[in-house]
């Protein structure tokens, strides 16, 4: 599961000769600027600011991790390999069926001076399992600890009410805050200085010019191996991040277009993608008794037949994502490599509609997020286009991550029949997560089925991986036949970056910044 380079040998299409001009011309500002400016200063075009700044608690994965793992820890981490790996915690035992042991890293402080030990882990797993924490997403992973206790200085021992076979997974989305500076300051003046153990710390959050800015934190017990400084610049259109890497105003971008991709890669620049872990989809609204279309297993199995997403993967997205057809990637554990693919039949897509009873099909209201990936916004448009042929009208509307958020951990869609969620296995590298939050399961739940309820149950009991894994392929199975989803592409996420630099892990978190190193 290394990060993988991208193949980019497609022909370049008509119209690209512009930008062919444009990057000759603008490779050589490019020398000069990288020859002059200082070696040790990164900067990243593409992400933006978590929702709530320097709280790590309000959004799980990418893009609001990328900014999170630069200043914050965890007990434990998904390394380059995508495997659970140590961070604060140096090693853990599960000592009995309903108890883990953690060993901590031995001299750890914070970017404020104070020490980092058992206690500190104790008094942050207080807090957040205060009633007023539960509005956070990274809160729910704590539902099952109902207890937790330092052993010693360097040992915290977590109980929980019920064996927990993905504790450690669970915990490397829990970034340990210092919490004497989360007490004094609260959550909201924490969010704008906030204080990790990592390896930069925020010198600004680049309100007026967007463009946060952290230096080096020499102390930290992963210090950055050569930049000093990071850079991260709110570049929101696909094509502002290519005219700002082609003309040296960036190091690296995250997410450029295909097309793009192709074209930096003709100009010498590294294009990489990291392992896949996210499936693009669109989540279905159940619980709603007016939403009466999509209570039905036949209609949600009809929209899934309905979406050509060969033509989505290889035409809109160029062969650089591939069309997903269970909500796992052949990198997570769990995914069922026994699932056929759904196939592409519109004819029997409407012919099931009708026999649901809905033959002229009916209108669908859909809201989505954009600019979070390659193209995604033609690739939803493509999608509308495709069910539209069957009846399906879809509203498509476009909204902001900061209002996504809100509706979803609320569960208070308004008018929405479905909104555009990823299964986004990333944090833990185990599809368990999106399973659990397309499930009753989750606080406020948009789709439930109980009968998959107990099988969910079991594989998180269960501590022996192979029977555990067969237990989550079978979930996949399940899934299939109710189909809470309409299913899209695996979620593309190419990196390009300048030649300069010589070294950059790629995790399915986020770049690792600290172990960026850069050529002579």
């Amino acid at each position: 599961m290394q990060s993988e380079l991208v193949t980019l040998d497609h022909p370049v299409k008509p119209g690209d000769d512009i930008l062919r001009l444009f990057a000759a011309f603008a490779a050589l500002l490019f020398t000069f600027v990288f020859t002059t400016a200082h070696a040790a200063t990164l900067r990243v075009g593409g992400t933006q600011p978590p929702p709530t700044l320097g709280n790590p608690y309000s959004a799980v994965g990418p893009p609001p991790s990328s900014v999170w793992l630069a200043m914050f820890d965890a007990l434990t981490v998904i390394d380059d390999n995508g495997k659970i790996a140590p961070a604060l915690a140096e090693s853990w035992a599960n000592t009995s069926p309903t108890t883990w042991v953690f060993k901590l890293r031995p001299n750890v402080i914070f970017q404020n001076g104070e020490p980092f030990n058992a206690q500190t882990v104790v008094d942050v797993i207080t807090l957040l399992k205060a009633p007023d924490m539960q509005r956070f997403i990274a809160t729910a992973e704590l539902r099952g600890i109902i207890e937790v206790k330092a052993l010693d200085p360097m040992s915290v021992q977590f109980t929980t009410a019920e064996p927990d076979a993905v504790l450690p997974k669970r915990l490397n989305i829990i970034m340990i805050v210092e919490p004497k500076a989360w007490k004094a300051m609260g959550p909201d003046e924490f969010s704008l200085k906030p204080v990790g153990t990592g390896a930069f710390q925020l010198v600004d959050w680049g309100r007026s010019n967007g463009r946060i800015k952290m230096t080096e934190f020499k102390k930290s017990w992963r210090p950055s191996v050569e930049v000093d400084t990071l850079e991260l610049l709110n570049i929101m259109e696909t094509a502002s991040r290519m005219q700002a890497i082609l003309s040296g105003q960036v190091d690296m971008v995250v997410a450029p277009s295909p097309d793009d991709a192709k074209i930096l890669a003709e100009q010498g620049f590294i294009v990489k993608r990291p392992p896949s872990s996210i499936v693009a989809s669109i989540a279905f609204r159940t619980e709603r008794p007016e939403n009466a279309p999509l209570k039905d297993k036949r209609v949600r199995q009809a929209l899934n037949m309905a979406v050509d997403r060969e033509t989505i993967s290889n035409t809109i997205l160029d062969g650089v994502s591939k069309p997903a057809y269970q909500g796992a990637t052949p990198d997570v554990n769990g995914y069922n490599p026994n699932l056929p693919p759904i196939p592409y039949d519109p004819v029997k897509a409407k012919a099931m509609l009708a026999e649901a009873g809905y033959p002229n099909g009916f209108p669908l209201k859909i809201e989505v997020l954009t600019n979070l990936g390659n193209s995604d916004t033609a690739v939803y448009q493509k999608m509308a286009e495709d069910l539209s042929k069957i009846g399906v009208m879809v509203e498509l509307r476009q909204t902001t991550f900061a209002s996504w958020l809100r509706k979803y951990t609320t569960n208070e869609w308004g008018d929405l029949d479905a909104f555009s969620l990823t299964w986004n296995s990333a944090p833990f590298q185990d599809i368990i997560r999106p399973i659990e939050y397309f499930s009753c399961l989750k606080a406020a739940a948009f789709f439930c089925d109980k009968s998959v309820v107990p099988l969910i149950k079991q594989s998180n009991q269960t501590l022996n991986e192979a029977e555990r894994e067969k237990m989550l392929q079978e979930i996949m199975v399940r899934f299939r036949d109710v189909a809470p989803a309409l299913l899209l592409v695996d979620f593309p996420n190419i990196v390009a970056f300048s030649p300069r630099i010589t070294h950059a892990p790629l995790r399915v978190m986020g770049v690792a910044y600290d172990q960026v190193r850069f050529g002579k």
